[in-house]
């Protein structure tokens, strides 16, 4: 059996002319990069040419490839490449960052700047675990991911945030934020696979089997493919309130009476069919409603107390 390598075959180096590495950088696509656009603009200022040289991060040093750039978005730090060669692989998912659960586990790996004593040779790439913390909006009308690692290095730019449960991109790492008094301490942002799909559009041919949590792009089959299946987060959340079991005495006298809307409570349209109470939330890790058993106990209930009020009263 091969050994799988710890280094997924789509990551790649952006290098000065030198050789020398200034960030991260990933395949899409065949052909086409992507990395942050600060790393670009700042590796681009060292030459004299508008070509950039790129390599494997699982082969540094193995084959420098030409790339040129095709299109940028600056506020959103993004920035698409034309390579003259294909990676081996191109990430399998990109996944719209605003679907992604908060605290939700991610990885970055990417080329690492480490400052080593001694005469240890240097490190080639680090992997950062960090979890995702939502978005954060600038003043410019930039709307950022943002997620929480405390080993993120220099280097790493441009690298792709994944979700470390089906490796899907869910973002591509900006800049940490280095805090000097204490607050937000170790977060990252990143540019949002949003704003990616909107750069690739007429360059890249979205396939939407391969673009996840977006409206219209087609999940279910896609997502079942890899491990630890999950449906995406739409970004809409609902709250649903549900009543409490009937308890073990009998119903509460106190209780407001059948169908008595509450102080402030909308009253009830009478045209429309009346729902029932509200299923109480399902045991954790079971997607099953409310048993016929408990369901049947409610009604019970409701009805013991209607007969009481009404025996009260004559």
């Amino acid at each position: 059996m091969t050994k799988r390598h710890p280094v997924p075959a789509y990551l790649g180096r952006v290098l000065s002319p030198s050789g020398v590495p200034q960030g991260t950088c990933f395949q899409i696509a065949p052909g086409w990069l992507v990395t942050a656009w600060h790393v670009a603009q700042a590796t681009l200022a060292l030459g004299d040419d508008e070509v950039l040289r790129v390599d494997r991060l699982s082969e540094p040093g193995a084959e420098r490839i030409g790339a040129r750039v095709v299109a940028e978005d600056r506020k959103a730090d993004l920035i698409l490449l034309r390579a003259d060669k294909a990676f081996p692989a191109s990430a399998r998912l990109l996944r719209g960052s605003r679907s992604v659960r908060h605290a939700e586990p991610v990885t970055v790996l990417g080329h690492a700047l480490v400052q080593e004593t001694g005469d240890q040779p240097p490190v080639l790439w680090v992997e950062a675990l960090g979890e995702w913390q939502g978005e954060a909006r600038r003043t410019d009308d930039v709307t950022l991911g943002r997620f929480y690692s405390r080993d993120v290095l220099p280097g790493m730019s441009g690298s792709p945030v994944r979700q470390r449960s089906d490796d899907s991109v869910v973002g591509v790492v900006s800049a940490r934020y280095n805090t000097s008094d204490g607050w937000l301490v170790h977060s990252v942002w990143s540019g949002r696979v949003e704003d990616l799909r909107e750069l690739c559009k007429g360059h890249v041919g979205l396939d939407e089997s391969r673009w996840v949590g977006f409206a219209g792009a087609t999940t279910v089959a896609v997502e079942s493919l890899g491990a630890g299946h999950r449906e995406p987060d739409s970004g809409a959340r609902t709250e649903t309130a549900w009543a409490p079991d009937p308890q073990p005495d009998g119903p509460d006298p106190d209780a407001p009476l059948p169908n008595t809307p509450l102080p402030n409570a909308p009253v009830p349209n009478t045209s429309a069919p009346v729902a029932g109470p509200t299923d109480p939330p399902a045991p954790a890790g079971s997607g099953d409603t409310l048993s016929d058993t408990i369901t049947e106990e409610v009604s019970l209930g409701l009805l013991a107390r209607f007969t009481r009020w009404i025996s009260d009263t004559l």
